[in-house]
């Protein structure tokens, strides 16, 4: 039960983390947002932000498993490529 209720906390801060990021970054993003399992291992370790027409507009990563996100991508609207990577720069130091 206990495992169970870190999980659920952590799944909350990550998600509130990505909404705060995304609303800062631009008021064009949608609050659509897909915690994601990257790696298949049962653990939440991205999220996907989505814009209003449903294309991806952001991708958050848990690069190093601590359930924190590290490192954002920011896709270009029309071509749906990567345009910038923004990475913890605390994580960086390690």
């Amino acid at each position: 039960m206990k495992k169970v209720f870190t999980l659920v906390l952590i799944v909350l801060c990550i998600a509130f983390i990505g909404t705060a990021i995304a609303a800062a970054q631009s008021q064009k993003l949608s609050t659509k947002q897909v915690l994601v399992d990257r790696n298949n291992d049962t653990k939440i370790d991205g999220i996907d932000v989505y814009d209003e027409n449903g294309k991806v507009a952001k991708r958050g990563y848990d690069t190093n498993n601590d359930m924190v996100i590290d490192k954002w991508e920011t896709y270009d609207e029309n071509t749906g490529m990567p345009i910038a990577t923004e990475s913890d720069k605390a994580f960086e130091l390690r």
